[in-house]
């Protein structure tokens, strides 16, 4: 095992250092990651002219919504009940 490491000790190194290094850490990434955005960006984009002998495009049918089915709470369906039988009530 090599004795001389090429970092120094931990307790001996300069603070302002250690926030150096970190802030050139991450500017390094962002400036790869800027220049990683920027080649995609400029990435040639290739489209296609279709000419008389390639098929029509497939019309899609409108997707229809169903409706979510209803459900009736327990409390929804005593409620209906209470009003049907005071309507019978009040008739007869």
């Amino acid at each position: 095992m090599d004795r001389k490491s090429e970092k120094p000790l931990r307790l001996f190194v300069n603070p302002f250092a250690i926030w150096t290094h970190l802030a050139l850490k991450t500017g390094e990434a962002m400036w790869a990651s800027a220049h990683a955005a920027a080649v995609r960006a400029n990435a040639p984009k290739v489209a296609v002219i279709p000419t008389a002998e390639a098929p029509q495009p497939k019309a899609k049918a409108p997707v229809r919504f169903k409706a979510a089915p209803k459900v009736r709470s327990k409390a929804k369906v005593r409620s209906k009940a209470k009003v049907k039988r005071r309507a019978k009530q009040r008739q007869g």
